[in-house]
């Protein structure tokens, strides 16, 4: 059996179990078990594989390459039966990252790469906007190095974290998670200079007392002795947090609703239980003129508006549409 023969009967097992992106995610299975790329694809695509071969005692044994099939054939095995993808392999792709995923995060997604690419954009603007009140004129300067303070609300895997912090490396990011397990995972992802902090949403900054925190992941426990007084302020929150109203969650498809933690899915009855408290709340962690940037549900813009309306402390705010056209993040300046 070559690789693509490999590839071509993992599609052919996967389209029969309705798996809809079966040649896809065959061959993410194929190059994930042989630890192969496309170019590897490329070279040797057609060479047959060397699953068996003889030992000095004449028995003949599974090579790497005979293991790795099986493996491939076990991996197209829980497909199948719906697990998803980037669980059985235990990582996926963000924003060029390697993020390590496992049934305790929500899965990242391409919506939310969205959000840190809005984020960011917009993050940059304002150091950029910075840069020039305080009389410095040098593009080539690091954004604001010396002052960008990023948290990052309901962190799950670390995705975000890491990505701001991979655009913003001079940045101080905190992220945040009431989920013990998501941290140990998040933890996997996030760069040495990412504090990870356990509690819940702004509660997890307990403890922090407003100077710079240089060591990662020191204060996850969650066992904080004082408040932070709001003294640490932050030029960008970005949360995707819980947002999905409780009545749809149940009618996801298996894959999500049997696999990804309903903690990180359900939202409450019209999925803005955690947002309108981030609203609300992060108007007092925010510099002037620092931004809140989340993902939500493309049924909540009236809901959205009316909350950031109502909690009357930022300058700006509005409902930004997703590449398919709907509803999806919420932009809020103080």
């Amino acid at each position: 059996m070559t690789p693509h023969e490999l590839v071509q009967k993992l599609t052919e097992k996967l389209s029969a179990a309705g798996v809809e992106n079966a040649a896809g995610e065959a061959r993410y299975i194929a190059e994930d078990v042989l630890d192969a790329g496309m170019t590897w694809f490329f070279l040797n695509g057609n060479k047959e594989l060397v699953c068996e071969e003889k030992a000095a005692d004449g028995s003949v044994v599974k090579t790497a390459q005979g293991l790795a099939v099986e493996r491939a054939w076990e991996f197209a095995g829980r497909r199948c039966q719906g697990e998803p993808i980037q669980y059985i392999l235990g990582h996926t792709n963000f924003m060029g990252l390697d993020i390590k995923v496992a049934p305790g995060v929500l899965i990242p997604r391409p919506e939310t790469e969205f959000l840190c690419g809005l984020a960011s954009t917009a993050l940059e603007e304002l150091a950029e906007a910075r840069r020039s009140e305080a009389g410095k004129s040098a593009k080539s300067e690091s954004p604001a190095a010396d002052s960008l303070h990023i948290l990052d609300l309901c962190t799950g895997s670390g995705c975000i974290a890491a990505c701001m912090q991979d655009d913003f490396p001079d940045a101080k990011v905190y992220a945040a998670d009431i989920s013990e397990e998501a941290l140990a995972i998040a933890k996997q992802n996030v760069p040495e200079s990412v504090t990870l902090l356990q509690g819940d949403l702004f509660g997890a900054l307990d403890g922090l007392d407003g100077a710079e925190q240089t060591g990662s992941n020191s204060n996850g426990s969650g066992k904080n002795q004082h408040s932070a007084g709001k003294e640490l302020k932050f030029d960008l929150i970005i949360s995707n947090p819980p947002y999905i109203p409780s009545r749809i969650v149940d009618g996801l498809s298996t894959e999500v609703k049997d696999h990804e933690p309903r903690l990180a899915l359900d939202g409450g009855e019209e999925g803005m239980d955690l947002i309108e408290k981030i609203i609300v709340e992060a108007a007092d962690w925010l510099t002037p003129g620092g931004l809140l940037y989340m993902e939500t549900d493309e049924t909540q813009r009236s809901l959205l508006l009316e909350t950031c309306e109502k909690c009357g402390r930022y300058s700006e705010f509005e409902v930004i549409k997703d590449l398919a056209g709907k509803d999806r993040y919420l932009r809020a300046k103080l």
